[in-house]
């Protein structure tokens, strides 16, 4: 049965997305064993224009089912992601992601919010530019249904997530993404001009 999301799995490790899952479950058990009422660690609890914030929340949740979830979304995407990237760039895509993410949620909403879910749409978004030959034949139109549903849930309110932070971080994600696709086809182009002459007497990187 094809994948409608998924054609092709990957083969290179993805150590970037193995540690920021490993972060984020750190800081969760972190949370859970010193501070579960979150007296300590409000500081970084997503409200007003707060840095610690903005950097924290993406590393907190509220029960395991919220981390749970998250983890499976970033290892279902982040391990395609990852390669495209590399392991440090992966990383700091992951954090401006949830930069992005709760920047449009403070600024639409307000509402005090914790969690991955904004950066890891922003996974999400890289994935949809980066790897869009790696789609199903449905894939698109899931992303596509998936995104007006998010963003009509978001402009009705009166829901208790945070879809604000989810549109955030996957126009982050996707804006982050193009980025980096123009900048790369850029370089190519430049390497392309260099005659062949050249090129060939240039020295090999070890």
């Amino acid at each position: 049965m094809e994948d409608p999301l998924l054609q092709t799995r990957p083969t290179t490790p993805q150590l970037g997305n193995y540690a920021v899952m490993l972060a984020a479950t750190c800081a969760f058990a972190v949370q859970m064993l010193f501070d579960p009422g979150a007296n300590y660690l409000s500081g970084f609890v997503l409200q007003k224009w707060s840095v610690a914030g903005l950097f924290g929340h993406m590393w907190l949740h509220m029960t395991m089912v919220h981390l749970v979830g998250n983890l499976i979304t970033l290892w279902v995407f982040g391990r395609y992601v990852c390669p495209k990237l590399g392991d440090v760039p992966y990383a700091l895509a992951y954090i401006t992601a949830g930069l992005g993410a709760g920047i449009v949620h403070i600024a639409y909403d307000g509402r005090p919010v914790i969690g991955a879910s904004g950066a890891i749409m922003g996974i999400l978004g890289i994935y949809v530019v980066l790897c869009f030959d790696q789609f199903g034949r449905s894939g698109p139109w899931l992303i596509l249904v998936w995104f007006l549903a998010t963003l009509a849930a978001a402009i009705l309110g009166g829901s208790p997530a945070a879809y604000m932070t989810h549109i955030g971080g996957f126009l982050s994600g996707m804006a982050l993404a193009t980025c980096v696709t123009i900048y790369r086809t850029a370089v190519g182009s430049q390497t392309a001009l260099v005659p062949a002459a050249v090129r060939e007497s240039l020295p090999e990187k070890a």
